[in-house]
């Protein structure tokens, strides 16, 4: 049999070293977590910015805390994650800092066209197909989508059907959008077509070459308005080959 190693012992200087840093460790730990639940830390301020729809309260409401709480029972992530699910929000982030004071920056969608939720009644969209709000009776002038499936309840997304809709929205520039009223995609075909607030109508055929028909839209205008036109249908189906006609 091979004899046993013996362990070489440890001086009582080095033992009493690992003790003694032992015991400064657990001493910081619980000194760290004493004062961050003590009044020392509390949250003092909290500072919401990037509202326009969304009330403060709305938001404190959400974030499962308040002032006067102990800092470190700020779970950002799940304030996060509260404040997220209301269906105005487009993104959040919530920091604290050893001061006390805990900033919420909110940025929330902004509603860019109206679809039927029921009859007569109109849901806020955001541009990636959000729905912003419940039916209104009287909703704001923002061009009404048809063609695709109703709006569900707030926070839920428009149908599938509604994909060539939103494209053409979202790539359009605001001085463009703001001029239609109503854009409309044929359920049969699957073609896009939009009115003007000055009555004319504009085809723009298959969801194919959305950005060069906006842009074949965009030159057209400028074109007509300076030769003092107004004739009643523009077709960009072709962008190359944009084509009027006065009926």
């Amino acid at each position: 049999m091979l004899p046993r190693r013996r362990r070489a012992a440890l001086s009582p200087t080095i033992r009493k070293g690992i003790v003694g840093l032992t015991l400064s460790l657990v001493l910081f730990v619980s000194g760290f977590v004493a004062v961050g639940y003590s009044s020392l830390l509390d949250v003092e301020k909290i500072e919401v910015h990037g509202l326009h729809h969304l009330t403060l309260i709305e938001i404190e409401q959400r974030l499962g805390f308040e002032s006067g709480d102990p800092l470190l029972s700020v779970d950002q992530s799940a304030a996060q994650r509260r404040v997220e699910a209301l269906p105005r929000i487009k993104s959040v982030s919530v920091d604290r800092s050893w001061a006390g004071i805990v900033v919420v920056d909110i940025v929330e969608h902004q509603p860019i066209a109206l679809a039927m939720s029921e009859p007569e009644q109109w849901a806020l969209i955001a541009s990636d197909g959000r729905v912003l709000s419940h039916g209104l009776m009287s909703p704001p002038d923002l061009p009404r989508i048809s063609g695709v499936r109703a709006a569900g309840v707030p926070g839920s997304y428009l149908s599938r059907d509604s994909a060539a809709l939103l494209s053409l929205l979202k790539t359009m520039p605001a001085g463009l959008l703001e001029r239609f009223v109503s854009l409309r995609r044929d359920p049969g075909t699957g073609d896009l077509s939009g009115t003007l607030n000055s009555g004319q109508e504009v085809i723009f055929g298959d969801d194919g070459q959305i950005s060069a028909k906006v842009v074949a839209l965009s030159a057209l205008l400028s074109y007509l308005e300076e030769q003092m036109r107004t004739d009643r249908v523009l077709d960009v189906s072709v962008p190359e080959r944009p084509v009027v006609s006065r009926s």
